[in-house]
């Protein structure tokens, strides 16, 4: 029987499994990624793992939503306390996804099966959660762009789309014909990014803008 843990324990622990299961799956994806790894690589018993989470496909969501945390709040603040233009922002915030992606090869990587099988196997609960929270979280940036200026509101649902588009473009990166994919990702960054700042209330002013000093009106040169 496992050992109970104390608080501080489980806190280390948790970061622990969580820090493998990046790893691993960035280094052999979902299909091959398997518990007794994840256990030995966090330094605790199978059965151990168990009482961290309820099973396989619930420690991969929360892999997930912790490389969520961990880059979608520095991306989204980006567009808003960034410096540059409207557009500039929204090109680096596209840009920034796609090298997230190539950064982290085992989300790029997920196929849709894979996908489709680790939604089936959780429970709707939490599942529903997951979802929750990713549309509050979107919604709230969402009408922080609005507010701000950086959205036209009519965009929204367009905008909406983009995260699973971007995503979907990079798990097809090796359909790509060689060369190609990163100068494609700019130029579609480069677009979207063009197309959402045309319709932006606020152009944004670049930063560290050098001003030149102006003389005493009716002054003589």
């Amino acid at each position: 029987m496992p050992r109970a843990f104390t608080e501080k324990e489980r806190a280390l622990i948790t970061g622990r499994l969580i820090a493998a299961g990046k790893s691993l799956i960035n280094k052999v994806g979902l299909r091959l990624l398997v518990v007794d790894d994840i256990a030995r690589a966090a330094g605790i018993s199978k059965g151990s793992f168990y009482s961290f989470f309820p099973s396989r496909e619930d420690f991969i969501l929360s892999v997930f939503e912790s490389w969520e945390q961990e880059y979608r709040g520095t991306l989204l603040r980006e567009v808003v306390e960034g410096s540059g233009t409207a557009r500039e922002r929204m090109e680096r915030f596209l840009l920034g996804s796609f090298e997230i992606l190539e950064r982290e090869p085992g989300l790029a990587g997920l196929s849709l099966p894979e996908l489709q099988m680790l939604i089936e196997r959780l429970p709707a609960e939490r599942l529903a959660a997951h979802q929750a929270a990713d549309t509050r979280v979107l919604e709230e940036t969402f009408g922080s762009w609005v507010e701000t200026g950086l959205l036209d509101p009519g965009l929204i649902d367009a905008v909406r789309g983009l995260i699973p588009a971007l995503f979907s473009i990079a798990m097809h990166k090796d359909d790509f014909p060689p060369g190609s994919y990163k100068p494609a990702v700019k130029l579609i960054s480069e677009g979207i990014a063009m197309r959402i700042a045309s319709g932006a209330k606020t152009a944004g002013r670049p930063a560290h803008r050098a001003t030149r000093p102006r003389g005493r009106a009716g002054g003589r040169r």
